[in-house]
């Protein structure tokens, strides 16, 4: 009863345009839309933007249903499909020609999985950056890959009970290391990360969206990434339409160097 009640008032909210922090025009130019990770914003694709050819391409650069600038619904399980109703709402509003590109940065990754799957007429290519990628069917995985799996999540699924400890470290962290990527966990964005956290990214379904998928996928991630089982996304290069890139001495971070090789592979 009580589940019907939130169900109710969820569909009450109307769906809202994402905050755009980045149209960079051209209605008629292929279009490249961003979709950055969990608890950030549209800052990550700093240096990304910085090597696209803005003449060339309309670049859209979009910060996630309750992050940023964005829509904070209170009634949002921030589910897979609730992240892509907004982001569908925007490229409506933004009336983005087709085919266009989709690059999505970790969990933006896992919802540019699904959206393509879902909209794959639309799509001309998809490009997947420092995918989080956590099997849930056992015959996909090795003892490591099991043993590295069940332990991200275990480790998730504590930070996304743990409010107090989860903020004070991410905010710490950030000041020592003087990061600025635009990640920023806090009292207004604990509700979207820590319900994100558990029903996107720990409940996702990637490789069946992907093993579903006939589109064009480019994977690139960085070998020194900290969230990333190496195991899981090797298990990817056995689709035909699937080009797996590894880079060296890159983390899950768009440094200068990993959005190089990215601007490169769009070119």
């Amino acid at each position: 009863m009580l589940n019907s009640i939130k169900l109710f008032f969820k569909n009450l909210i109307p769906i809202q345009p994402l905050y755009v922090e980045l149209d960079s025009g051209g209605k008629h130019k292929p279009a490249i839309i961003l979709l950055h990770g969990i608890a950030a914003t549209s800052k990550t694709w700093d240096s990304l933007i910085k090597e696209i050819d803005l003449k060339k391409y309309r670049v859209i650069s979009i910060d996630l249903l309750g992050f940023g600038k964005s829509p904070k619904p209170i009634n949002c399980g921030y589910t897979i499909e609730d992240h892509i109703k907004y982001i569908r709402k925007t490229i409506k509003k933004l009336k983005v020609d087709k085919p266009y590109k989709i690059v999505g940065h970790s969990m933006g990754s896992i919802i540019a999985a699904r959206y393509c799957r879902m909209y794959f007429k639309e799509i001309d290519k998809i490009y997947l950056l420092s995918l989080p990628l956590y099997f849930k069917e056992d015959e996909l995985h090795t003892k490591i890959s099991r043993k590295h799996t069940d332990l991200f999540l275990k480790i998730y699924d504590f930070i996304s009970h743990k409010k107090k400890f989860t903020i004070s470290s991410s905010q710490n962290l950030r000041k020592f290391l003087r990061i600025d990527d635009g990640i920023e966990v806090n009292d207004e964005t604990w509700d979207s990360f820590r319900l994100s956290l558990r029903n996107t990214i720990i409940k996702q379904n990637t490789y069946d969206d992907i093993n579903n998928l006939d589109t064009p996928i480019e994977i690139i991630y960085g070998a020194l990434d900290q969230f990333m089982v190496q195991e899981n996304i090797a298990k990817l290069a056995i689709f035909s339409n699937v080009n797996v890139t590894k880079l060296n001495f890159v983390d899950h971070s768009i440094s200068s160097r990993f959005a190089k090789k990215v601007a490169e592979i769009i070119a």
